[in-house]
């Protein structure tokens, strides 16, 4: 499996920062080590990780100690991006416009950076939503059969959906799920991604053996491992209710 950070189940609090109520999410997480506050740096998303049941009650307490740091941060996050005719978002690693046409070949359909989207503007998110949807699933199903023949493998079945834990993920049952956001990132980011999640077929497992397995199919695995750690948390911003 491959993961970008797992959340725990979380409860929801007020604070207040420049005058606003803000939602902070309080996290129990036993591995912790001590109180944390983070800032999702896409999507301004606020939250409070606790290492017991007790600091959770001491939670918001400790963000309140932390409001000037918080609003630093607030002030660099971009913020989450709807999915609204002028919105722009990547599209396979390339900006893409999101613009309202009156007709044309498709409900949505792409030409030239400019994904066209017919419809009232209410549609509008949920159509765009569904197209990129329909390419990461075409994407991932083309990439993972053409991995899994070079090993000798066949996944049971792909699905595409939209996770907060993992890229991507392998059941025990050859079922391969992948986060449909991995369509706006470089092609080569979600091809490895794909042959990741193809190589636990052969190993399920992070062995020597298993990235040799992974490096047959993508031999330079810095690149999209660097992307990822870099850009990852900016794919979140987009599709996000605002």
């Amino acid at each position: 499996m491959l993961f970008f950070k797992k959340p725990q189940p979380a409860r929801r609090e007020l604070l207040k920062i420049d005058g606003r109520m803000l939602e902070v999410k309080v996290r129990l997480n036993p591995r912790a080590r001590r109180m944390i506050v983070k800032v999702n740096p896409a999507t301004g998303e606020i939250s409070v990780t606790a290492p017991s049941r007790r600091g959770v009650a001491h939670a918001l307490d400790f963000a309140r100690g932390e409001t000037a740091w918080i609003s630093g941060q607030l002030a660099k996050a971009p913020g989450p991006l709807a999915l609204a005719p002028g919105a722009r978002l990547p599209l396979r690693g390339e900006m893409h416009e999101i613009r309202a046409a009156a007709r044309g070949p498709a409900p949505v359909w792409c030409a030239d950076n400019i994904i066209w989207v017919r419809g009232r503007e209410a549609h509008v998110a949920r159509r765009v939503l569904d197209f990129l949807k329909r390419e990461a699933r075409a994407t991932f199903e083309t990439r993972a059969l053409t991995h899994a023949a070079k090993l000798g493998v066949a996944p049971s079945r792909i699905t595409v959906r939209d996770t907060a834990s993992r890229w991507g993920s392998c059941s025990s049952t050859r079922s391969l799920s992948f986060s449909w956001r991995l369509i706006l990132a470089p092609d080569f980011v979600l091809d490895y991604v794909v042959a990741h999640e193809i190589a636990h077929l052969k190993e399920m497992n992070h062995s020597p053996r298993f990235w040799a397995h992974v490096r047959t199919m993508v031999p330079d695995l810095d690149a999209p491992q660097d992307w990822l750690k870099a850009h990852g948390r900016e794919l979140q911003r987009y599709g996000v209710k605002v």
